[in-house]
């Protein structure tokens, strides 16, 4: 059973006829003749009493239509979100999003420049780490997305990406904790305080680059505590557990009980992008151009 033997059969039933049945599917007469009769084999029983020349649905058939009546609606209602999709006019599109990057800045410009730009396209927004988004852009789980860049991650994975900006890190200190004067802190500032930090297996080039450059100015972390995300680092540094370098773009949201204080000699460079798979779909498009025009502000 294909749909077109649906279609014939609703078209027979609702014009009354197969002559006038034929004339509105635009095909010739014995072909819906030829349909019906197939359908009819197929089910087991007769849609129609044939009487003299003429056609009258049976009882079967009138419970069959109302039966398959809203199946053929769905099937138009499904062409028609497919034709707005690909014409970039409807549908949904799964962006991932690390909250670091959501404060200020590119992302949310983007993001606001492509609801306004696009408002038949429902933006669902996936709020996932570095890693897990690009996991899910290889897998095709998302089809973009608003991340860190972690080494050369995204290149092994076949995916494109557009630049937005680049973030240091800073130390993110309890607010309590009074270091005597302003500016950089000094390694001596900073050599023998309890840190939090995290799990290398969560960003392990980033984990590498942070430790490579405290140990470029003499200083070996005492980690007290790890947490797997920065909000829960902050967390542990508002309360009193101990410092944390931490990404500078933190400073946009800080707890009112955390500073964050840059560390002379200490630079680790991250680059924030727009990530998605190439060739971009009818709905990433407009996200792409939205997020290049936010890169060039």
């Amino acid at each position: 059973m294909e749909l077109r033997h649906l279609r014939t059969f609703r078209a027979v039933a609702e014009a009354g006829g197969v002559h006038a049945a034929a004339a509105r599917l635009n095909v010739a007469q014995p072909a819906v003749s030829r349909t019906l009769r197939d359908l009819e084999a197929e089910l087991g029983f007769a849609l129609f009493d044939r009487i003299g020349r003429g056609l009258r649905i049976t009882d079967a058939g009138t419970a069959y239509l109302a039966e398959i009546a809203p199946l053929l609606e769905r099937v138009a209602d499904a062409g028609e979100a497919a034709r707005k999709v690909a014409q970039g006019r409807g549908g949904a599109l799964r962006v991932g999003l690390i909250e670091g990057g959501a404060w200020d800045g590119a992302a949310p410009a983007a993001l606001d420049r492509f609801v306004r730009a696009n408002p038949e396209i429902r933006l669902e927004v996936a709020p996932l780490g570095s890693r897990a988004q690009t996991a899910a852009l290889a897998e095709g789980r998302l089809a973009s997305g608003f991340l860190y860049r972690q080494g050369e991650a995204l290149e092994a994975a076949g995916l494109a990406h557009v630049p937005l900006r680049t973030d240091d890190v800073a130390l993110a200190v309890n607010a309590t904790l009074d270091f005597g004067h302003e500016g950089p802190l000094t390694p001596e500032d900073i050599d023998g305080l309890a840190m939090i930090g995290f799990p290398r297996a969560a960003a392990p080039d980033y984990f590498d680059a942070q430790r490579a450059a405290l140990a470029g100015i003499g200083v070996e972390p005492q980690i007290v505590q790890e947490a797997q995300d920065e909000t829960a680092i902050l967390a542990l540094v508002s309360a009193g557990v101990g410092c944390a370098l931490v990404n500078a773009a933190a400073a946009h949201r800080p707890p009112p009980r955390v500073r964050f204080r840059p560390v002379a000699g200490v630079s680790v460079p991250i680059e924030f992008v727009f990530a998605y798979r190439d060739p971009p779909g009818t709905l990433t498009a407009p996200m792409l151009a939205a997020a290049r025009a936010a890169s060039s502000r």
